[in-house]
């Protein structure tokens, strides 16, 4: 097994060829090793080399067989990578668990454009990031030091690609939604770096779909007002309205300028309205 220094090593020729992948055998030769330290706290070898690598390989250049594909799926969604010491908050840990959630949309995308994955592998993959988001605690965005951890966001990546393939139903499609829904209802922590445009992206790649019905779509985004409506205490109350505020307020706007849906931008402006404590006062 390489360590950090070693890999590095491994893997700076590729960075130097923008991760182009000239000699599949030795990409696929380190794909072991890159797994093993994709939680690093160097930000350089995790995000830089690692993720940027397989990132590449995977989706750009496919060049890693379906062997090497099902090895860094199933490790991923293994307990000692997506789950590893999951429920920590504050704890380095955090890293190796986004690290891991966010191969899972490159192995997904390289999927739907040369199918390799049964049914079954598929909805395996989503129950284990709808577990991910449940019970995934620490929610920090940029750590000083070790830089992103991003775990909502990198989770928020993986339904994305989730929503966009063939294999996920209605019913799949309306859990998807239903896990945004209470990842956004968090009263302890204000989304500050971007998860809400995440999130809100792979709402919009669920809509794309169009196969859940507008009621149902209606719905679920009113039960975002009911739940800003039933918290009174502070700072809860302000915490979660401004996560809400924010995640609607950019699927709003995301839909105006690439899918526009009147039915559903109506029901958003509704539930905005709902939780403004300032729609309903008449101006001095």
């Amino acid at each position: 097994m390489l360590d950090e220094n070693q890999l590095k090593e491994k893997l700076i020729p590729f960075a130097q060829n923008d991760f182009h992948c000239a000699d599949p055998a030795a990409a696929a030769a380190l794909v072991t090793d890159m797994l093993e330290h994709n939680g690093s706290l160097d930000s350089e070898l995790r995000d830089d080399l690692i993720y940027s690598a397989l990132a590449t390989w995977v989706t750009v250049d496919d060049c890693l067989g379906e062997d090497a594909l099902r090895l860094i799926l199933q490790t991923a969604l293994d307990d000692r990578h997506m789950f590893h010491r999951i429920g920590e908050t504050g704890a380095d840990s955090v890293f190796r668990r986004s690290f891991s959630v966010l191969l899972l949309p490159l192995i997904l995308h390289r999927h739907r454009a040369r199918p390799f994955l049964a049914p079954a592998e598929v909805a395996g993959i989503k129950d284990g990031v709808l577990r991910f988001l449940h019970e995934e605690l620490d929610h920090r965005g940029f750590v000083e030091g070790p830089g992103w951890a991003h775990a909502v966001a990198h989770a928020a990546d993986a339904l994305e690609e989730l929503a966009r393939c063939p294999e996920m139903g209605a019913a799949d499609l309306g859990e998807l939604l239903a896990a945004v829904r209470a990842v956004i209802c968090d009263p302890e922590r204000i989304y500050a770096f971007g998860e809400e445009e995440r999130l809100a992206t792979a709402v919009l790649s669920i809509l794309r779909r169009q196969i859940l019905p507008d009621a149902a779509l209606a719905e679920w985004v009113h039960a975002f007002a009911d739940t800003v409506r039933e918290v009174e205490s502070p700072p809860q109350k302000f915490i979660l309205r401004a996560n809400v505020k924010n995640f609607l307020q950019s699927l709003y706007f995301r839909l105006q300028w690439t899918f526009p849906d009147r039915f559903l931008s109506e029901a958003i402006d509704r539930a905005l309205f709902r939780i403004n404590p300032y729609a309903n006062r008449s101006a001095d």
